[in-house]
């Protein structure tokens, strides 16, 4: 638990993997929106925003890609901010780890796993989670913004496309960072997000510059 309170992030005993596990249907652990009540009294976020997973409900998301985006909403933040990013094993063992830059005119932060260094292939039929801090203080951890989510990485052929949460959003994005004015793009985006309950604090507008898709160097 020491390594988890320094990175700001929580362990959890491993979770099996099926689709039909009770503990799936009722959500799996970890916080996908970060409290208002952890929001830092240093001058991190220029107002409540919270950060959030884009993930559903449930905190678990399927994937067919090896390497693909994760995408998180993040707070309007008073300056450049450091983002550490970590992936996890289906032992709760971390895998992979790096950090990326948040800028205050970002609405929506792509970690893109096929353009950063080292960063694992995800297998197929496995499960791991992922958790993502703003650091806020470098000398105080626990004004860290965190968040976690879950991704199942399954054979394209498995899956209904509507099914596979990461692959859609990612698609989603693209096309209202090309085409921000689609009425039929964004109501598809409005009603991802609602299906996930992510309504009221994920922006329902999108536009290219509000979304930065990383790319990192040596982890």
């Amino acid at each position: 638990m020491a390594l988890a309170a320094m990175l700001g992030v929580v362990s959890f005993p491993a979770v099996s993997h099926g689709a039909d596990d009770e503990e799936v249907r009722q959500g799996l652990p970890g916080r996908r929106i970060s409290g208002a009540s952890r929001l830092p009294s240093s001058a991190c976020a220029q107002n409540a925003e919270p950060l959030v997973a884009i993930v559903p409900e449930t905190n678990l998301g399927k994937t067919a890609v090896d390497k693909p985006t994760l995408w998180l909403s993040v707070p309007d933040v008073a300056s450049s901010k450091q983002l550490e990013f970590y992936l996890f094993d289906s032992q709760d063992d971390i895998i992979y780890q790096t950090t990326v830059m948040v800028e205050p005119t970002t609405d929506l932060v792509g970690l893109d796993l096929s353009t950063m260094a080292n960063a694992p292939t995800l297998e197929v039929n496995s499960r791991y989670r992922w958790a993502a801090s703003i650091v806020c203080n470098p000398d105080n951890r626990s004004e860290n913004i965190s968040v976690e989510g879950w991704v199942d990485r399954v054979a394209a052929s498995s899956m209904e496309d509507h099914i596979l949460w990461y692959d859609r959003l990612g698609l989603l994005v693209e096309q209202l960072q090309t085409q921000p004015q689609n009425q039929d793009v964004l109501s598809q985006w409005q009603r991802l997000m609602a299906s996930a309950r992510l309504e009221q604090i994920v922006p329902l507008s999108v536009d290219a510059s509000s979304v930065d898709v990383t790319s990192t160097g040596e982890s």
